[in-house]
């Protein structure tokens, strides 16, 4: 009798085990109630508003779009585009430590593997939730931007909309996929973070501390280049995830063509967009900006997944 009734029993309990998209449905009810959530969203909108109230103060800004409207709409677009990386950047990381790093350090997450949840499974409930999330915030930053870019352009001069060409909207595109793989990295290294400390103070310390030093490091590098004119330093740059996710919008875009006015009449002007923030100090192709960022998201995927799946749970 109690042998017939085993298997049942078996089913039963395979049968109250969480699934993937319990999980991630649970996580995503989580990160919505976070008080964290609503004070970076409101902060975002605070820097995303006074950003361009103060350059519709400008008194270049009208100018800029009655002499130049394609230029002054690329530099807008490059310079909203750059606020939304840095600001869903620093979000995401925040958001990382909270997700990850807080389940270890209240000890919470021992409950939940207790209730049958795979390390890996939860893991990867966690990592989608937050893209989602990040992916929800990024959205509205850029529809706010859009209407506030659109409000302002169309009270200063409505007639620089006619400037818009194929070649902005296939810049508009190309920066946004900088944006996304720059996030996407981001995301990785807020979650290893957390992971390898198993701490908020941790995953918060050393996920907001990488990009300032990242890129503070090209100081000496540039130093040691002068003292050793020796090109290896520079090299040494391109290898540098902040950097690189700073310029890599530029180094994907391609060239646009701006018709000025020269002495012997109108001339095409062949236009690059550089990015925003400290640069490698080498030139680097797109290729090269992608593969090694994919380096580093593959090196930090593979670090938390191998801690997740090895390192018991005993806190």
């Amino acid at each position: 009798m109690n042998l017939s009734l085993a298997p049942a029993a078996t089913l039963a309990v395979a049968r109250r085990r969480p699934r993937f998209a319990g999980l991630v449905w649970g996580e995503l009810f989580k990160l919505v109630r976070l008080r964290i959530v609503w004070v970076l969203v409101a902060l975002e909108t605070l820097f995303i508003l006074g950003a361009l109230v103060l350059l519709a103060m400008s008194p270049d800004t009208k100018s800029a779009l009655s002499d130049n409207a394609l230029g002054a709409f690329h530099n807008l677009l490059q310079g909203d585009l750059s606020l939304a990386r840095i600001f869903t950047g620093i979000a995401v990381l925040i958001l990382a430590a909270h997700v990850v790093g807080l389940e270890y350090q209240q000890g919470t997450i021992r409950i939940l593997l207790g209730r049958g949840v795979g390390r890996l499974q939860l893991l990867g409930a966690k990592v989608l939730a937050l893209a989602v999330i990040t992916l929800a915030l990024l959205a509205a930053e850029l529809a706010l931007e859009a209407i506030v870019a659109w409000m302002l352009v169309s009270a200063l001069d409505g007639s620089a909309w006619r400037a818009l060409n194929a070649e902005f909207w296939a810049d508009a595109r190309f920066y946004l996929l900088g944006v996304l793989v720059s996030i996407g990295a981001t995301l990785l290294l807020g979650v290893v973070a957390s992971v390898v400390g198993r701490s908020l103070s941790f995953g918060l310390a050393v996920a907001l501390s990488w990009f300032p030093v990242d890129n503070l490091v090209t100081i000496p590098l540039n130093l040691a280049v002068r003292l050793t004119h020796s090109d290896f330093w520079s090299t040494v740059s391109t290898c540098l995830l902040g950097p690189l996710l700073n310029r890599l919008s530029g180094y994907l875009a391609p060239a646009w063509h701006l018709t000025v006015s020269g002495p012997s009449g109108p001339t095409v002007a062949t236009m690059h967009d550089d990015g925003f923030g400290i640069q490698p100090l080498a030139p680097v192709t797109a290729a090269h900006a992608l593969a090694v960022i994919g380096v580093y998201g593959l090196v930090f995927a593979v670090t938390a997944v191998v801690l997740t799946w090895r390192r018991d749970v005993l806190e």
